[in-house]
This record gives structure tokens, sequence and C-alpha cells, in this order.
């Protein structure tokens, strides 16, 4: 079997502005990799949203019976209309470019009819998640785990401020408290 790499990403390309962010996964009951079973289980393909409001991940029943899937527990789960305990179940999930996340807790959501899965916080949080909008194409972009900080900010002051010495005045005019220019690198440039 091949060795599982300690980094993944992927990527999810939509032309315009994706107003949902839907991607093709697939799911089986869970499994150690490292020894799987004999057969494997049931792999089944679905879409599946991914949702920064959720924070957990959850299935709905009609794939939780396409699965064969057992409970393992129930969780309270609140949502717009309330809060409701829901049956959990333990699952594998197969994400766009092989990205895999083994052993996930989710618990069952209403039947969707756009998709049967939501990929929540619980997975999002693993590791780094981008969207962006460039010339009307909207790319979302995860890897796990991450591997440094994304801070826009700072990419953005580099570009403005390109070529300030750091004991230049700062370009933004801010002054220090004895009223004079701050320096740059005690502004932005810190």
């Amino acid at each position: 079997m091949a060795r599982q790499p300690s980094f993944q990403a992927l990527t999810i390309k939509f032309n315009g502005r994706a107003g949902l962010i839907i991607s093709e996964i697939s799911v089986t009951s869970a499994f150690d990799p490292r020894n799987p079973p004999a057969p494997l289980p049931q792999r089944v393909a679905t879409s599946a949203l991914w949702d920064t409001g959720a924070s957990g991940s959850a299935i709905t029943p009609s794939l939780v019976k396409d699965l064969g899937l057992t409970p393992i527990g129930k969780k309270v789960v609140t949502h717009a209309g309330g809060s409701v305990e829901k049956p959990t179940y333990l699952v594998n999930i197969y994400l766009p470019n092989a990205v895999t996340m083994c052993g996930v807790t989710v618990a069952e959501c209403s039947e969707q009819a756009q998709f049967r899965f939501i990929l929540g916080m619980d997975i999002i949080t693993l590791g780094d998640f981008a969207v962006t909008n460039v010339k009307n194409q909207t790319w979302v972009s995860f890897r796990t785990p991450s591997t440094e900080s994304i801070d826009y900010v700072v990419e953005h002051n580099k570009i403005l401020f390109a070529g300030v010495g750091r004991n230049d005045p700062c370009p933004c005019g801010k002054l220090g408290a004895d009223g004079r220019p701050q320096k740059f690198k005690k502004c932005h440039g810190a």
C-alpha cells in the first residue's frame, strides 16, 4: 500500500462567483488505511457543501443508508430552527486530489437537494482554506496540515510600501507621540 503523504492539498475552480462551494467527494465507513479490512467498505461518491458556518461535518440520512452506517452515539445539533439531538457516525472522507480524512465523527442532517454531505469547520480548520476570485473565476484551495500563516495584510503592505526604507517616515503619514512622523519600521513595516 502506498504511504499517505503528510501534506495534502486541493484546488476547486468555478467559473464566475460561486454562491455555494460544492465539490465531489467520496465517503466510506471508517477504517484504518494502514490496516484495511478485506473486503474494503463500500465507497460512495456524492456532493459536499464546504460550510464555514457549520461547526461540525454532517451526513444526510440517504447517504447513511447507502453506506449502511450504524450510529456510534448522539449529539445535540444547533441550527437556525433550534437544537435537536441527532445520531452520529464514524466515516472516512475522500476529498478531491486524494485528500483523505480518516475517522471523522459526523452528525446526521436533513436531506438536501444539492448535496448529501456538509464539510464543517472540524475539517476546514485542520488546515488552510482560501477562497479567491480573480478575473471572475472562484478558486477554493485547501491544504492540510497548515504549513505557514497566511496574512493578506502583510502581502498587501509589501506591495504598497515596496522601496520604503525601515528608517524612512511611514508613507501612511502617522505621527508619533512627539508629533514627528512615525518611522516605517515602527508602523507598517513592523
